[in-house]
């Protein structure tokens, strides 16, 4: 029954949800036109990656609430402070769960989020970090200049969904980043939407999805360690977590 009113939802969702990426897609660009004449590049780049929030947190806490009942969980930390967020990666839903952390982030994002008819463009002109297209060189200065200027990181070091599965193992770059910035790491935690949607299909099914921060990991408590040994340990932290997120689900 739940999954025959989530199909019959779809029938809604999407509908409205074109008619929100239409509107929010005209309002980012008069936005931003009007303000370009008296606006640095820098200040362009901040208030598309804000108006990019909160186009997302209205798909997050609006558009699927029905179906989706979404918390976020976190121990208290400096928002103005720049970090590097590393979360487990299930579903396609997980870019638009980012809209939760308060502080101006930055995705790091395979190829296809720049193929998107507008987003793509606009992904661009945030800055969004495209890690296959970069350079190890390019990447870690492109990031690192971003976290200079007080903007976080988000990385979802698998690569590519594991649904349900086990964590995969994590890539690299973001943890040499890390070393080379001395940037406090927040290893984050993402459960309960591996079926909104699933692989292959479009149904948001009826979900409890959860969002939860760790506490950061200061530059002291890891800049001893390599990097391979890092992406470890925080992948180990991050696998230890879930495992009792789910058992408490």
């Amino acid at each position: 029954m739940k999954r025959a009113a989530a199909i019959c939802y779809a029938f809604v969702f999407y509908p409205v949800l074109a008619l929100y990426t239409a509107g929010a897609v005209l309002l980012l660009t008069a936005v931003n036109a009007a303000a370009a004449p008296f606006s640095s590049r820098e200040a362009s780049m901040r208030r598309f990656r804000r108006m990019i929030a909160w186009y997302g947190y209205g798909i997050v806490r609006v558009l699927a609430r029905p179906v989706c009942r979404v918390s976020c969980e976190s121990p208290r930390r400096d928002v103005r402070t720049a970090k590097i967020f590393v979360s487990n990666h299930v579903a396609s839903s997980d870019p638009f769960l980012v809209s939760l952390l308060p502080e101006a982030t930055v995705q790091v994002v395979n190829l296809w989020p720049f193929k998107l008819p507008v987003w793509g463009i606009f992904a661009r002109w945030a800055g969004y970090l495209n890690i296959r297209a970069m350079s190890p060189e390019a990447f870690q200065e492109s990031a690192a200049r971003l976290l200079a200027q007080g903007t976080s990181i988000v990385a979802f070091p698998e690569g590519t969904r594991a649904g349900d599965g086990p964590v995969g193992p994590f890539h690299g770059a973001v943890f040499r980043l890390a070393l080379a910035t001395r940037a406090p790491l927040v290893p984050m935690c993402i459960v309960g939407n591996a079926r909104s949607p699933a692989r292959g299909s479009i149904v948001l099914e009826p979900a409890v999805v959860r969002v939860r921060c760790l506490p950061e990991l200061p530059w002291e408590r890891y800049g001893a360690m390599s990097a391979f040994r890092l992406k470890n340990h925080v992948r180990g932290l991050i696998v230890d977590e879930l495992a009792r997120m789910r058992v408490s689900a």
